[in-house]
């Protein structure tokens, strides 16, 4: 086990490495971030004192290593926008984006789980038929298609729920909905089918004729075997969630990190869109090395595979 998660580690360390060397390199490639800190026309002795007040005036690796040991000490640097501490920048807009994603998670997770039970159960019936039905809109339907339409009913029409901001739990409702639908409509669609993958198997009519209760054979026997793809894909999402972040927190102006990093990208904001990019990348490798964790937990077969 311990072999299995130290692989997973070294090869998640990897690849944050990789990220933030080409994050780096991949941001100086856009052109010279003075030319969007000052108007059209500026003098180019201030553009040249500017880019030498923030060491951009110095080559290329001469920037990388200073950038490099900004990142073992904890030195973000100096957002060139908003000139003051990126760490500071995120502290205040990273809350938001947490808020949205748990709210998001939590109920992508908690209601596509029973639905996908429910729809295998009762493949062919109405129960099943209308919750796939309802999945597969789900899925088809674009983020910023069902954002302003919530918006246009129950802020505008209604007047239930407010349009944009950040104060309260209700600011996020709508915009946690629009997130989690799409994630939804995945875990709903995947439950469903490794559900019914596994009700067929032979250990479960075992089950069932040495008396077990059907709650148990579905909940511990067949739900177990299942898990693994059902795991996989919620991972995924999560991994996923955060692009489609952007485009939500954009449409609801819930300021968070999602619409920080396009403006930072627009604007040439080097420190600024580097942590960012760090940030999305650390997450994704943390998601992947507990997806991994709980394949392991879940099917010892992948503890014997691995070694």
């Amino acid at each position: 086990m311990l072999d299995y998660l130290g692989r997973r580690v070294l090869g998640g360390v990897l690849t944050i490495v990789i990220v933030i060397t080409a994050v780096f390199f991949a941001t100086r490639l856009t052109g010279p971030a003075v030319e969007f800190m000052l108007p059209p026309g500026s003098d180019p002795t201030v553009q040249a004192a500017l880019a030498a007040h923030y060491g951009l005036d110095q080559s290329i690796w001469v920037q990388f290593g200073r950038y490099l040991q900004g990142l073992f000490t904890g030195d973000f640097g100096i957002s060139l926008g908003e000139r003051r501490p990126v760490i500071d920048i995120y502290a205040e807009r990273l809350p938001n984006t947490i808020t949205l994603f748990v709210y998001a998670l939590g109920l992508a997770t908690f209601a596509g789980l029973p639905l996908g039970i429910v729809a295998a159960l009762d493949r062919k019936g109405p129960i099943g038929s209308a919750i796939m039905t309802i999945a597969f809109i789900g899925y088809a339907t674009p983020n910023f298609v069902l954002a302003i339409m919530m918006i246009l009913v129950f802020s505008f029409q209604l007047h239930w729920l407010p349009s944009s901001g950040s104060t309260t739990p209700l600011h996020f409702l709508m915009p946690a909905i629009v997130l989690a639908l799409p994630m939804l409509a995945e875990i709903v669609r995947f439950t469903r089918n490794a559900m019914l993958d596994v009700m067929g198997q032979d250990y479960l009519r075992t089950a069932r004729a040495k008396g077990l209760p059907e709650h148990m054979v579905i909940g511990k026997h067949a739900l177990r075997n299942a898990a693994v793809p059902v795991v996989t894909i919620i991972g995924l999402q999560v991994a996923g969630m955060v692009a489609r972040c952007v485009l939500v927190e954009a449409i609801f102006a819930t300021k968070g990190v999602g619409d920080l990093i396009v403006y930072a990208t627009i604007g040439r904001d080097y420190p600024v869109l580097q942590f960012g990019v760090i940030l999305i990348a650390v997450l994704v490798v943390t998601v992947s090395l507990i997806v991994d964790l709980l394949y392991a937990v879940i099917d010892p077969r992948v503890k014997v595979a691995a070694s």
